[in-house]
């Protein structure tokens, strides 16, 4: 039975990565075309990159407050560029933010999945306070 109303958020981590494109010279009269390649490592700022690894989608939560039962699906797809091996977290979110369950779900038999493959995904709950949940978020671990 699928409730409506119930709200369910994916929350995906996407990292910004701002690169800094001129190099400054230093007092001593260059210019950053005559700038040495010393000069130019103290001056480039440092940057890091995460790489998303998957997306979530087609998330689904079938309500049964009669069981206290919630069953979550979705489909997770490998958007790397590698194999890669994990497990999916399912978060159950309360309305103030706090966490009510958290289960931890093995994905594809714990084989790795190639670029561009999607698994699904499926974990069913017994929850004591199932009329709390007010989002789902789905996490990926990487093995």
């Amino acid at each position: 039975m699928r409730t409506s109303g119930f709200g369910v958020t994916v929350f995906l981590l996407i990292a910004v990565v701002a690169f800094h494109s001129g190099v400054e010279a230093k007092r001593t009269g260059n210019t950053a075309e005559h700038a040495t390649s010393q000069q130019q490592a103290v001056n480039v700022p440092a940057t890091s990159y995460t790489a998303q690894l998957i997306v979530v989608e087609d998330l689904a939560a079938d309500v049964n407050t009669g069981s206290s039962t919630i069953t979550i699906s979705a489909k997770i797809t490998n958007i790397s560029r590698a194999f890669i091996k994990g497990y999916a977290t399912v978060h159950l979110i309360s309305e103030d933010g706090k966490p009510l369950l958290s289960y931890e779900e093995e994905l594809n038999g714990g084989e790795a999945f190639a670029h561009g493959t999607s698994v699904e995904v499926e974990v069913t709950a017994k929850v004591r306070d199932i009329n709390k949940i007010a989002s789902v978020t789905v996490d990926f671990t990487r093995t």
